[in-house]
């Protein structure tokens, strides 16, 4: 498949088309990686955590409810995709180590959480954040964070993710001042404890 796909790149191609057949190969090479990498580790059970940790699509025609049809795990964490298609996007070159940072904020989510990607700049932060969003379906939202961003156009940034649904992708957060910190982080800690509440009113019900 990966020799026809390349074969076909060489060829004359419409843009969009060409787009589409570089994402195919950049997805084929990465899941050939994670192939190689599970017969490497002589991975043979379902509940192998090899296994589990890696990106899965699930497809259920049985559910009755289209939105609910595909849903992602990955290890204990399970989503339904968000559908929220933006045409062909940029694809993010994957790698072992964006492969643990989409291990570790599925996790985040799952838990109700954020996260907070630490590295040098230029690594790929941001760009890794967007991917990730891009997997699960959702509208990811990017803000560049300065001096001028004040307690109340932080609310409204918020209220409008929340009644959207989207993923919001503050960068630079560090800029902000200490007084917009403190009044920021107790907005975030309201919005984590209503969705931890909506999602034991779920597991209730």
């Amino acid at each position: 498949m990966l020799n026809i796909l390349a074969d076909s790149v060489l060829q004359e191609q419409p843009p969009l088309r060409r787009k589409k057949l570089e994402h195919l190969i950049n997805e084929f090479v990465h899941k050939r990686t994670v192939t190689r990498r599970l017969i490497a580790s002589d991975v043979n059970s379902a509940r192998s955590f090899e296994w589990l940790c890696e990106m899965r699509f699930y497809f259920d025609p049985r559910n009755n409810d289209v939105l609910q049809q595909l849903t992602i795990h990955m290890a204990n964490a399970k989503f339904l995709y968000g559908f929220e298609y933006l045409g062909v996007q940029d694809r993010l070159v994957q790698t072992p180590l964006t492969d643990r940072c989409y291990l570790t904020m599925t996790q985040a989510l799952e838990a109700r959480l954020g996260g907070s990607p630490f590295g040098p700049a230029g690594t790929g932060k941001t760009e890794s954040v967007k991917a990730l969003g891009n997997q699960l379906g959702r509208f990811v939202l990017v803000f560049n964070c300065d001096e001028t961003f004040d307690f109340q156009a932080m609310g409204r940034i918020f209220v409008g993710l929340c009644q959207v649904g989207a993923w919001g992708c503050f960068d630079e957060f560090n800029r902000l001042e200490e007084r917009m910190l403190s009044a920021v982080s107790q907005q975030v800690q309201t919005i984590q404890e209503a969705l931890k509440s909506h999602q034991e009113g779920d597991n209730t019900s």
